[in-house]
């Protein structure tokens, strides 16, 4: 008899205990994580901030979490479970009761983009290995933007086409430039058609016009191309290295032209968050980067179909053009542009036979 009261009492604490740990797993236990920082550069250093709570009087004799990061961003110590494009790692915290532990992991982030923690998902239980409870993060913090560097590399906006910037564009033009937009406003008759602004006109159900700002900067056009290789050479393939070879290229350009004082145009064949490939214009480096940081290269316009948007460029206007090969729709886009330039990054895919300069990688012993 007095066994079975002591069988029935060890049962009784262990329900008990069972039962407290349940509800306050829910209730008192809690997880985040997040990036000490909104924006990073590439093979820039920044930390990793883990958070686990435990507002319960009972303390957690384990709480494991499971983290889900972007592979691009690598932590110095452990370096977890990597596929493609995700990285898994694992913390474990052993937590008092009324209590709070912050933890911090050194990151690298080794490529640019806009990242995540894609999940966080935490595992804990009581003393006696009874209880098993998993939960989702409670925060997982914002985004991480890596901004892509310039590449180390010799300069990339070609002698030939500064000498032709200075000779031919006036400082002090009074006329509108048509590739740096302020904007949108009301279709006025006499409007030429090529300024309707479609995608404004859908969302105001009115005709609408791109607002053109004058300018008295001389202007520099930059296209970019992130296709691997031409569709011809039988190489379908996307290549990651040379693309971000090309990008780098394309950043260094853009900060050479900036330092002459130049209004700036990028044109690129990579596709935007907002399913577009990607035009921006101005004066401000940073702008470029972000913009260059969002671009996908995982989709792209075609660049035989991508060049033929800009056949037409303003007389006052230079053109550069960075890609990873040349081809005769390169060679046609030339022969129009004559005053262009054309840059050819990675392996020298030159096949055109019209590069200013080829400019090889890596450039950088950590991409």
């Amino acid at each position: 008899m007095e066994l079975l009261i002591i069988v029935i009492i060890i049962a009784a604490v262990v329900l008990a205990e069972q039962w407290f740990y349940s509800r306050m797993c829910g209730r008192y236990v809690g997880y985040s994580c997040r990036f000490d920082r909104d924006t990073a550069e590439e093979g820039q250093e920044l930390e990793l901030i883990e958070t686990a709570e435990n507002a319960g009087v009972l303390p957690l004799p384990f709480m494991k979490a499971e983290l889900t990061i972007p592979a691009a961003i690598e932590p110095l110590q452990g370096k977890g479970t990597v596929t493609d494009r995700d990285r898994f790692i694992t913390g474990f915290f052993l937590v008092r009761s009324m209590s709070r532990i912050r933890r911090v992991r050194k990151v690298k982030a080794l490529a640019r983009g806009v990242y995540s923690v894609t999940a966080a998902r935490v595992q804990t239980g009581d003393l006696l290995g009874g209880v098993r409870i998993s939960f989702p993060a409670e925060s997982t913090g914002g985004r991480l933007t890596v901004l892509p560097v310039p590449a180390e590399s010799e300069a990339v906006f070609p002698e030939r086409i500064r000498r032709k910037v200075g000779e031919t564009i006036v400082r002090n033009s009074l006329v509108s430039d048509p590739f740096y937009t302020a904007g949108a406003r009301e279709y006025e008759m006499g409007d030429p058609v090529s300024r309707i602004h479609w995608k404004a006109s859908a969302h105001m159900q009115q005709l609408m016009v791109r607002q053109e700002e004058r300018t008295a900067l001389p202007s520099v056009l930059i296209i970019l191309n992130v296709q691997s290789d031409s569709e011809e050479s039988g190489n379908s393939s996307a290549e990651p290295q040379l693309q971000e070879h090309t990008i780098r290229l394309c950043v260094r350009c853009i900060q050479e032209v900036l330092s002459e004082g130049y209004n700036v145009t990028l044109a690129g064949n990579g596709i935007t968050p907002l399913g577009e490939p990607l035009v921006v214009s101005g004066v401000d480096y940073d702008s470029f980067r972000f913009a260059l940081a969002e671009m996908s290269t995982d989709e792209f316009m075609p660049f035989r179909q991508f060049i033929k948007r800009w056949e037409t460029i303003p007389m006052d206007t230079a053109a550069v053009l960075i890609t990873p090969y040349t081809d005769d729709s390169a060679e046609k886009w030339l022969s129009v542009c004559r005053e262009a330039s054309v840059i050819v990054s990675g392996g020298g895919r030159d096949r055109a036979g019209i590069a200013d300069k080829i400019l090889p990688m890596p450039e950088r012993s950590d991409a």
